[in-house]
This record gives structure tokens, C-alpha cells and sequence, in this order.
């Protein structure tokens, strides 16, 4: 080809005109990702993405939330902490995040009323939450705090031997076990006011009552009683039955009426004691997704010895809504044999084979109710196992209709660091740092001794 005056011009003026058109893209690529920022998280557990929960909570905010971060600007801190608001910022572009070393403005820390550092303040109108620990699992809980103002309450019935709520009850073998200390701390981190009531000794429930727990009673409730829970309930009332093997507690006016009946007996489960658990600890692995409750749930949950419930279907008049919600043991039944003899198995005509319904969800108009066969599930012994803190969650959020944030809960971060024995360490040192390097050098050494002799 022939390069003339002409063809050169055209050359030029070509590469001038691709590299003008390359370098306006590569300035638009660049102001795309500064308005819009785009993160992609390949690690395992994304240890860098903000859970479900965390984005729910601070998306709740479009009119424009403030976090003002009391944290040393010199300290090992601020970078960890920066990393993490900066996680919230990209789920809501109108979070304005302010930092403020007490040490350099002690005025505005007192005014604050802030003494540990690493205090966060949220801010959105006139409302205000603090924080004192500065971490996804605690900024998530003030959001959620935050977002519904006044706090809402919760009571528990007591009376009829339930599981305590007493923080730091013992018992003759210390710590009671099946205390439900953990659900009220996991409800108080959520915002809810927890308060313990006694039908006995209350003409009337509260009408600020929220949301109404039964946590696993061992004793009937009186005729008064169940008429005054009833009462509640009929009119409009959200509640949760924990119930299990000790039977319905005189509950089934409450029961009843929605289809449900409790099974006498104790299910078990072949394929738990598999997993290297107890046969009479079944897990619950699948949920329906239909359910605001159990919509993406992953993680299994487990129910010790729990009983077994009927639902039947509900009328076709479209007023009532029945949820299977829990069921599990498709391999077991349900025991209603004497589990101390020794011997135990299934036996045709008298255990009922599994699959075993242990928790079913009803709505009807503006009455919500939840009941479990089950309520050692949220004893301090197993509420931080697997999935049944969240699915407890998710239970009371749906009842006090704070479905918005029904999702799964801040993990902590596990550690995936690799540790390795002295003798490996020290093998992989020399093979990576010393022979590798020398293997490299001498074999770049051989070919310019060999091309040098040609």
C-alpha cells in the first residue's frame, strides 16, 4: 500500500477520532461508577456484602437518614468502621455518614451524651437512636428501632409453669437451660418493649398489647383465663402458642375454631440422630416460600422434643387463610409409646408416620395467630442453634406486622483464615519463597547460556 501525503491524514485522523471516542467512554464508564456503585462479593458467607435484614432496614429511610460516627480519626478502628458505613451508603445513596473524634471536639461527644467510642447516632427528622457498638448486627437493630418510633409491646403469659424470662434464674444444676433469656434479648435488640403478664390477675389485656406469647405452659389454664386470652383475640389480636407434649393447656377454644389440634406424643426422627444429633430433636430443612414467615429461609431449624398438630383445610368462604408453616421427621412419627422402656419403634395402628406437622400460621380478617407443637425450640439451650432464632423473628415480626423487616439476621463474620502446622509452614516457605524463585533463575539462566553460545 502506498503511503501518501493523503493516506497518512486519513490514518491520523482516524486513530485521533477512536482515541477521542475510547477516552469519552472510558470518562463515562468512570462517572457511571461514581454515581453508581457496583460491588461484586465472591467470598464465602459474603463477609462484604450487609445481609438482607441490614438492607431492608436502612432502605426503610428515602427521605434521608444521618449516622454520625464517634470514633478516633487516628485509631485502628476507623478504617473497619468506615468499611462498613460506606456498605450502607451504597444501599441508600441519601445516608450522610459524619465522623467526630471525641478527643478533638469533647463538646460535641458530651452534648451527644456519648462515652464509648465507636458510637453511632442515627439520625431522620426530629428522632434520634443511639448505638453503642459498631457493628452490622447492632447499626441494623437501631435502623429497625428508628424506623418504627414508638416501641411497640410485647407481653408473655406466666402462671401455668412457662418458660422464664428471668435473666439469671438458676436452677439446681445452674443456669436454667430452658429459660428463654436469648428470645427476650434477640426482641428487645428489635425494638420491642417485653413485658410478662398474669390472665389471673388482669380484668382486661392491655389494648397497647402488641403481639400476646404462650411460651410452653405445663399447667391448664383456668376457665377465666382462656375466656379473657379469647376475648383479646376475637378482637382483632395477634398471638403466638408455644405449645408441645404436655398438651393444649385448655387452649382449644383458642384451637379449635381455626382447624388445629394437638397430637399427644413425641416425634422422632431417624434421619437427626443420622446427623449426629438425637432422634427426638427433629429438624425442619424445607418451609413454604408463600409465607411472609418462612419466605427465604435457608437454614435448617430444630425442635426437641416436640409433639404434632392437625390443620384442617380452611373453609372455602376465602374469609380464613391456613398455613402449614413447620414439618419435618418424613422419615420418623410420631411415639406415643413410654420412650424410658427402652425399646422403641414404630408401631402401625397406634404411632402416626411421618411427615409430622410441629407449627402452622393463621390469618382471618385482622386476627393473626402462629401455634407450635413445640416450645423448647426457643429455650436458651437451643434458640442460637441453626435457624430458630430468625424463624422465631420472623414469627413475631408477622404478628406485630412489621413484615418490612422479616428477613435473616446479621451473621457474625467466621474467621476463613488458613492455619498451618510448623512443618507445613515451613515447607510451603521454602517451596514458594526459596525454590520456586531459585528454579525460576536457573532456568532463565540456562536458556541465555544456551542462546548465547549460538
Amino acid at each position: 500500500m502506498k503511503m501518501d501525503r493523503s493516506t497518512r491524514f486519513n490514518l491520523r485522523s482516524q486513530n485521533f477520532v477512536m482515541g477521542l471516542i475510547l477516552t469519552i467512554l472510558l470518562g463515562l464508564a468512570a462517572y457511571a461508577s461514581h454515581r453508581h456503585q457496583i460491588r461484586w462479593d465472591w467470598t464465602k458467607g459474603g463477609r462484604h456484602t450487609l445481609a438482607e435484614q441490614s438492607l431492608k432496614a436502612v432502605k426503610a429511610f428515602p427521605e434521608g437518614l444521618t449516622m454520625t460516627v464517634y470514633v478516633q480519626e487516628r485509631g485502628d478502628r476507623k478504617p473497619q468502621i468506615q468499611n462498613l458505613m460506606e456498605k450502607y451508603q451504597v444501599a441508600n445513596p441519601s445516608l450522610t455518614i459524619r465522623y467526630v473524634d471525641p478527643d478533638l471536639d469533647p463538646a460535641a461527644a458530651r452534648q451527644a451524651e456519648v462515652a464509648v467510642y465507636g458510637t453511632v447516632i442515627l439520625r431522620t427528622g426530629d428522632k434520634t437512636e443511639k448505638v453503642t457498638e459498631s457493628t452490622e448486627e447492632a447499626i441494623t437493630n437501631g435502623l429497625i428501632r428508628l424506623s418504627k418510633g414508638s416501641a411497640k409491646t410485647i407481653r408473655f403469659v406466666t402462671g401455668h409453669g412457662e418458660h422464664p424470662l428471668n435473666e439469671g434464674r438458676e436452677s439446681g444444676n445452674g443456669q436454667d437451660r430452658f429459660a428463654y433469656t436469648q428470645a427476650k434479648a434477640l426482641l428487645k435488640g428489635e425494638g420491642y418493649q417485653i413485658e410478662e403478664i398474669n390472665l389471673a390477675e388482669v380484668e382486661k389485656i392491655p389494648e397497647n398489647t402488641a403481639v400476646m406469647i404462650v411460651g410452653g405452659p405445663r399447667k391448664t389454664f383456668l376457665p377465666i383465663e382462656t375466656l379473657r386470652l379469647k376475648n383479646w383475640y376475637d378482637a382483632n389480636g395477634r398471638l403466638l402458642l408455644l405449645l408441645g407434649p404436655d398438651g393444649d393447656a385448655g387452649l382449644e377454644s383458642l384451637l379449635k375454631p381455626h382447624g388445629i389440634t394437638l397430637l399427644k406424643g413425641v416425634t422422632l426422627d431417624p434421619a437427626a440422630q443420622m446427623l449426629g444429633g438425637s432422634a427426638a430433636t427433629p429438624l425442619v430443612s424445607r418451609y413454604p416460600p408463600e409465607h411472609a414467615i418462612t419466605k427465604g429461609m435457608s437454614a435448617a431449624s430444630i425442635f426437641p422434643d416436640t409433639s404434632g398438630m392437625e390443620l384442617e383445610p380452611a373453609p372455602n368462604d376465602g374469609k380464613e387463610q391456613r398455613t402449614p408453616l413447620l414439618e419435618g421427621a418424613a422419615r420418623g412419627w410420631l411415639e406415643t409409646g413410654d420412650l424410658t422402656s427402652g425399646k422403641v419403634e414404630y408401631n402401625p395402628g397406634e404411632d402416626r408416620k411421618g411427615p409430622i406437622l410441629f407449627g402452622a400460621a393463621i390469618q382471618a380478617d385482622k386476627k393473626r395467630l402462629v401455634v407450635t407443637a413445640n416450645a423448647n425450640f426457643l429455650a436458651d439451650a437451643y434458640v442460637s442453634a441453626l435457624g430458630n432464632a430468625d424463624l422465631f423473628l420472623n414469627m413475631v415480626r408477622w404478628l406485630a406486622e412489621d413484615e418490612n423487616f422479616i428477613a435473616i439476621k446479621p451473621k457474625e463474620v467466621q474467621d476463613a483464615g488458613l492455619e498451618l502446622p510448623g512443618e507445613q509452614a515451613l515447607l510451603l516457605f521454602w517451596g514458594l519463597v526459596v525454590l520456586v524463585p531459585m528454579g525460576l533463575l536457573a532456568m532463565g539462566g540456562t536458556i541465555w547460556f544456551k542462546r548465547r553460545r549460538r
